[in-house]
């Protein structure tokens, strides 16, 4: 009997494992695929592991919007996002069909809304190197979002800019520098 009971020992604590990894497993492939577009790339950081970085380009949400949003509704018909826009309150979200929370547990705290990170293999990332250094590539995040409003990025994608794109991002780099504040000169000088 000693040698049943050990083996039971010994299954027990692997059966318990095994059911939480495939719980895990059954969560994480659990929702609705959407098509994220992303910038500002930072390439993996060894010290971190083999992870990219990068700010999501929500289609829809003014630049000038104060601070990170706690919460968003993703609209469109997935994985296509068509825009986002920002729920006054819970009930407002309430009505979302594809609502989004910022969770303060997560990397980036309550800021996950605008900031993600994305594991790479080691091979994946070496493959990348070159492609998040071209800007003339746009990057494409594919975030699976629950019910319950987390969400996962899953994988990146790169696509040519469009010409919209291009023109919008020399127009950026072209737009006039603000004149240079120039220092007063100090009381009893000559200048």
């Amino acid at each position: 009997m000693s040698g049943v009971v050990r083996l039971l020992a010994a299954a027990l604590p692997l059966a318990g494992l095994a059911g939480l990894w495939a719980l895990s497993d059954h969560t994480y492939r659990q929702g609705t695929e959407w098509a994220v577009p992303v910038e500002g790339y930072d390439p993996r950081d060894l010290l971190r592991g083999h992870y990219i970085q990068f700010t999501y380009d929500w289609p829809g949400l003014a630049d000038d919007t104060a601070g990170p949003p706690p919460m968003l509704c993703l609209e469109g018909a997935p994985p296509a996002l068509a825009r986002v826009s920002v729920p006054a309150d819970e009930a407002a979200l309430a009505d979302c069909a594809y609502p989004l929370r910022a969770q303060g547990a997560d990397i980036y705290g309550w800021q996950g809304l605008m900031r993600g990170r994305l594991y790479l293999d080691q091979d994946r990332a070496r493959a990348l190197d070159a492609v998040l250094r071209d800007p003339d590539q746009r990057g494409i995040v594919t975030i699976r979002q629950r019910e319950d409003g987390s969400f996962t990025p899953i994988s990146i994608r790169f696509r040519p800019l469009t010409p919209a794109e291009r023109a919008a991002r020399d127009a950026d780099s072209i737009r006039p520098a603000a004149p240079p504040i120039m220092a007063e000169p100090a009381a009893g000088t000559d200048e």
